[in-house]
């Protein structure tokens, strides 16, 4: 990226990012000056999102206050993306809540800030298209879809299905005769009086189609159509034989080397208009086949870099193993080839309540991995308002309150969520159409208990009650919550793994004794599904209480 590249995209990102931060700011102002507590944490969490961002785009552009002159665009994707999309969805919240809470003083400022972030996005894609990896640098196959055919006939020519042709002859008046025929259809004709010659103007300009004679000094048509056919640029170009031999063997050996047809040098000019315009047609149909599958194929590489910043950004986000008190965590986080809508956490919902959750949201993409963030910043932050936290039904009824699937691009999501209170060993939870919890007895000998309720998902009914039911739990029990891509994988016979087959194998490992089973459990469903990686997310939380 240039110097001068640089600098304009520092400026125009900076005026962006001023209004999100400047907007966010007005909008808690008028929070202050006329309270409204429904809508005050969502403000807060934009707000906050704010300043990340800010601090991504400082990180990125300047080191000790000074402009930096070496820039990563990887990094700048990542630390940037993340927050930004997480603004994003919380806007868009923000503004159904603003229309729902007859807020209308607010709305404009928070589309103001969604109209920012979307211009954020386009001025990155825009600035930085030719600078991620794999953008550029295409392979020899495509380097005639994506160069030499976007360059190749202009529009006018193609439009009337003419191009620009070659015409190679070691005969001046073969050549002459055959370009004015050419010329007076309204084709772009050049000449070559010898097949190396022709050879070095392919490498040079541009040409739709090549006539080439057969019998030449030097390298004859034959090796000439061999060299052409085997170099992975100038083999698009269709080619069309022309030679006063008209016996079969050599109309068969020159179609078998890849030309495209044969004509005899006593040509009827009305033949030759017709074989040229087949050639063209068949040649302009196929450019554009192919530039319409290099661009599929950048759009899906893009897609995949897309994809694995997100699942990067998600993994970035899931809690770190806890250094001390009275629980211990471990974890595994896999996320498929198409990234879904998995997340999970455990944080003190209050002093002395423990919160654990986990979800999945339907679907997969940058649009679940989007609304499964949101969730769970919700959930960090204690964004509901008027929800007990510590109350598992109260929290996904407020949940399924908030994020019903007709403003969420029709996508729901499950969760599990449960409240451990280590004063009394209570485990209050409440489950919402996702797998049930297992939980494992210290004693190694017990079975293992399922954590469910039949409730419905998330994002449904927005009338819909949630239960609570309680257990007492013993110090030093396991709790694994995990989404149903662990156990939903088809083994290598062909058969789907059993949510029994998990929970014996859950069982099992924890009676290994070691301290976490986690890694354990991946391996072992690996080897039964011989696979590293399965279609959908794997997600395994474990949890030892007391």
């Amino acid at each position: 990226m240039t110097r001068e590249s640089l600098q304009y995209l520092r400026h125009e990102l900076r005026t962006y990012l001023n209004h999100i931060l400047g907007y966010s700011e007005i909008l808690l102002e008028d929070l202050k000056e006329n309270p409204r507590p429904e809508l005050t944490p969502d403000v807060e969490n934009i707000y906050r999102e704010s300043k990340n961002i800010h601090r991504a785009f400082l990180d990125s552009f300047y080191l000790d206050g000074a402009p930096i002159v070496s820039f990563d665009t990887a990094a700048f994707r990542r630390n940037l993306f993340g927050p930004l999309y997480i603004l994003l969805g919380l806007s868009q919240r923000l503004k159904k809540l603003c229309e729902d809470e007859h807020a209308d003083y607010l709305l404009d400022d928070v589309l103001k800030i969604s109209d920012s972030g979307r211009k954020i996005l386009e001025l990155i894609d825009q600035e930085l298209k030719d600078s991620v990896p794999g953008a550029t640098g295409a392979d020899d196959e495509y380097r005639f879809a994506m160069g030499r055919i976007a360059q190749s006939a202009p529009r006018s020519l193609r439009d009337q299905n003419l191009g620009r042709i070659l015409v190679v002859d070691d005969n001046e008046m073969n050549r002459d005769i055959l370009m004015r025929h050419l010329e007076r259809q309204g084709h772009q004709v050049t000449s070559s009086d010898s097949g190396a010659k022709a050879l070095q103007m392919l490498t040079e300009e541009i040409y739709d189609l090549v006539l080439l004679d057969i019998l030449m000094p030097g390298l004859n048509g034959y090796q000439v159509l061999e060299k052409m056919k085997a170099d992975s640029v100038l083999r698009e170009i269709p080619v069309i034989m022309i030679s006063a031999l008209d016996e079969t063997d050599s109309v068969v050996h020159c179609i078998s080397l890849g030309a495209e047809d044969y004509l005899p040098k006593s040509f009827d000019p009305i033949l030759l208009k017709a074989r040229i315009s087949a050639c063209l047609s068949k040649k302009h149909y196929r450019d554009q086949e192919q530039k319409y599958m290099k661009a599929l194929l950048e759009t899906q590489r893009q897609l995949e870099r897309e994809l694995a910043e997100a699942a990067d950004y998600v993994k970035e986000l899931l809690p770190k193993p806890p250094l001390e008190g009275p629980f211990r965590a471990d974890w595994i986080f896999q996320p498929s080839a198409k990234l879904g809508g998995d997340c999970f956490d455990y944080h003190w919902a209050e002093p002395g309540k423990l919160a654990v959750f986990l979800l999945d949201v339907s679907g997969h993409g940058i649009g679940a991995a989007l609304l499964s963030v949101s969730v769970m910043n919700v959930l960090r932050s204690q964004g509901l308002p008027h929800t007990d936290f510590t109350d598992p039904a109260a929290v996904l009824g407020s949940l399924n309150q908030h994020f019903q699937m007709e403003n969420q691009n029709n996508m729901y999501f499950t969760i599990w969520y449960g409240v451990w209170t280590p004063a009394t060993g209570e485990l209050k939870f409440a489950c919402a159409g996702s797998p049930p919890a297992l939980l494992l007895a210290p004693d190694s000998n017990s079975e293992p208990a399922e954590l469910g309720t039949p409730d419905m998902i998330v994002g449904v009914d927005s009338d819909y009650t949630y239960e609570n039911r309680q257990v007492k739990v013993l110090p030093g029990s396991r709790l694994y919550l995990f989404s149903d891509g662990v156990y939903e994988v088809r083994k290598a016979s062909g058969k789907m793994m059993a949510f029994r087959e998990l929970t014996e194998l859950l069982a099992h490992q924890a009676r290994q004794g070691a301290d976490s089973t986690v890694e354990a459990v991946l391996q072992q469903i690996r080897g039964i599904a011989g696979a590293d990686h399965f279609d959908d997310d794997f997600s395994l939380l474990e949890v030892t209480l007391g």
